[in-house]
């Protein structure tokens, strides 16, 4: 069983990465002022969604680190679209 174990963890810890490198190039985007930054934003969020989700078919772990990790990268990348909505509205108001 240990084995198996180690092997969740793992599986879990590549979600994460997946979470790491999606808000990675989310942010990357907003800095280069993307014309694709809002659809990164989001897409970002769903793939750290699926992540979070995909953590718990692989059993929940005592105080899983993990998946609540997976959690708040859908949090960041959820408010770097809110911040990126927010630019927008700012520019169009001062046009």
């Amino acid at each position: 069983m240990v084995g198996e174990k180690n092997s969740k963890l793992l599986e879990k810890t590549l979600l994460l990465e997946e979470c790491m490198n999606a808000y990675k190039y989310a942010v990357e985007t907003v800095q280069k002022n993307s014309p694709l930054m809002d659809e990164m934003a989001a897409s970002c969020a769903e793939v750290c969604k699926k992540a979070a989700k995909e953590c718990l078919t692989l059993g929940v772990m005592e105080n899983d680190k993990i998946y609540l990790m997976c959690l708040e990268y859908v949090y960041l990348c959820e408010e770097l679209e809110g911040n990126q909505r927010i630019r927008q509205e700012d520019m169009k108001k001062s046009v």
